[in-house]
């Protein structure tokens, strides 16, 4: 638990130091994209758009978390389930569901190279919750961002 606890906290602070490799005019659509899911669906708490590299690029978090352990996360996560997909020949993945006593995460893959993160009220309806996740991983993949600006 220590080794991935240690590879979460230096893809984290690579993270931060990569944050102005892209544009404040990609930040702000992506922004805005998560404010409109989240006025959107009442039942999540906060969401972030990061690259498959652990780079966040935009967030609407609760505060006291950190975007960039977050972002990295996220990252690991969506990798090993798609390669748990691949070595099981069970086709492509579509997102990886977390549920605790206090809350729900569900992570997407959100276009080329991008991945979202939705956290979740415990008493959330899922299924409601996962659409709004979907609708606002297809809005971010339509954007057809280029994030190495």
């Amino acid at each position: 638990m220590t080794f991935i606890s240690d590879m979460v906290d230096k893809v984290s602070e690579g993270g931060s130091q990569h944050e102005d490799t892209v544009s404040s005019e990609v930040r702000h659509t992506l922004s805005a994209t998560l404010c409109e899911m989240l006025d959107d669906c009442g039942d999540m708490l906060g969401a972030m758009v990061s690259a498959n590299d652990g780079r966040a690029l935009a967030e609407r978090l609760q505060s006291g978390l950190d975007k960039h352990r977050f972002a990295a996360m996220s990252s690991a996560l969506l990798a090993l389930s798609d390669n748990v997909i691949r070595e099981t020949h069970g086709g492509s993945i579509k997102n990886v569901l977390i549920q605790s006593d206090n809350g729900n995460v569900f992570i997407l893959h959100a276009g080329n190279g991008l991945l979202l993160t939705v956290f979740s009220q415990p008493d959330a309806n899922l299924g409601m919750s996962l659409a709004h996740a979907s609708k606002g991983a297809a809005d971010i993949a339509a954007l057809n961002l280029h994030t190495d600006a």
